[in-house]
């Protein structure tokens, strides 16, 4: 009787593994962009590849910008990422704040990357900041460093919802 326990416990005990529901739980909302900003508009350049903003990446624009999100990155090892890119009101065309919501396959490949996005992360400490729990990753980043205590304040928005998940 006792092993029969620790076999039905034991599953649950450890990490946890989110679903692309756990996405749309934390990506930030309207509520959440900084007074004079705006959900950006994407150039007509790059809607081919960004198709709307803020958005859920279809698998081609995964695979296109993957190493470009951070260095190293692998589209292989990434289920679903959600990009907003918020801009200042007067400058819509702008990406002065950058948001990614990531969610890796598995906890393993989520090591692996978000080790990397913290190293990428760590070279510009003035500009990025970067939160995650088990296979889900929050990238968000300033163009200019000033706007980082907005990216601070975003950032404690969004961990709060992933402290609840």
């Amino acid at each position: 009787a006792i092993l029969i326990s620790f076999i039905l416990i034991a599953p649950t005990r450890g990490s946890t593994q989110f679903s692309l529901t756990a996405i749309d739980a934390v990506k930030p909302t309207a509520a959440d962009v900084p007074q004079g900003f705006i959900f950006g508009t994407v150039p007509a350049p790059y809607r081919k590849t960004l198709k709307d903003n803020p958005w859920m990446m279809d698998r081609a624009a995964i695979k296109r910008l993957a190493d470009k999100i951070y260095p190293g990155g692998d589209h292989n090892q990434i289920m679903g990422v959600h990009v907003s890119i918020i801009a200042k009101k007067e400058k819509p065309l702008g990406d002065d704040i950058v948001c990614y919501v990531i969610l890796y396959r598995d906890i393993k490949a989520a090591e692996k990357e978000i080790h990397k996005v913290n190293e990428y992360a760590g070279y510009n400490r003035e500009r990025a900041i970067v939160l995650s729990r088990d296979n889900l990753a929050v990238f968000i980043f300033a163009d200019d460093p000033v706007y980082f205590q907005l990216v601070q304040e975003m950032a404690r928005t969004i961990e709060d919802r992933l402290k609840a998940l």
